[in-house]
């Protein structure tokens, strides 16, 4: 007899038993319904924003990659943007630099941690329409007795794996590559086992 298939019969009749017992079976159906009914409402918001935060990122590379292809020069605003938004991903107190842009020539100016000053001037240098970069930024070793470099600072993580919430894309491919292991080794199992 295959024991496996005496396993899975067992392990069906017990479901069916519980789940048609007179006294509570009809409290369990109820519970299994409605985990259910919520779990398909809960699964269809995640596939939404999914599908939103893929597309997100999608049209992002798109943009990125025409500007590369048309290397049209940016204006001073929109210059100042990035290199603050890039300065923000590096610097635990971006508040604390001022950004000016003149015809693509960028200046970095006030207070900065020693040990973040050139991830912080790297990242301005990497933001596309920045020709020149002046560096008059006043790198301090502490915060000490420096009031616009007090607070919490935080530097982001570099890579959405190590964040405490990750994005909706990420979790969908953490997920999908989850799945994949897991078929791989059900099937290497089998193979072994036939």
């Amino acid at each position: 007899m295959d024991r496996n298939g005496l396993v899975a019969g067992v392990g069906l009749g017990a479901l069916l038993m519980f789940m048609s017992d007179p006294n509570r079976g009809a409290r369990r159906r109820a519970l299994v319904r409605d985990k259910a009914v919520r779990g398909a409402r809960v699964g269809g918001r995640a596939l939404t924003a999914t599908a939103a935060d893929v597309a997100n990122r999608t049209r992002g590379v798109a943009v990125n990659a025409w500007d590369i292809i048309r290397r049209e020069s940016v204006d001073d605003d929109r210059l100042i943007e990035r290199v603050r938004a890039a300065i923000g991903h590096v610097c635990s107190h971006p508040r604390a630099i001022g950004v000016e842009a003149i015809e693509g020539e960028v200046t970095l100016r006030g207070d900065v941690l020693a040990s973040e000053a050139d991830r912080v001037f790297a990242a301005a240098r990497s933001v596309r329409g920045v020709s020149e970069l002046v560096d008059e930024l006043d790198k301090h070793a502490t915060p000490d007795g420096v009031p616009s470099l007090h607070g919490m600072g935080r530097v982001s993580e570099p890579l959405d794996f190590l964040q405490r919430r990750w994005a909706p894309a990420t979790r969908a491919l953490v997920g999908m590559a989850a799945v994949a292991a897991a078929a791989f080794s059900v099937a290497a199992y089998a193979r072994r086992a036939a």
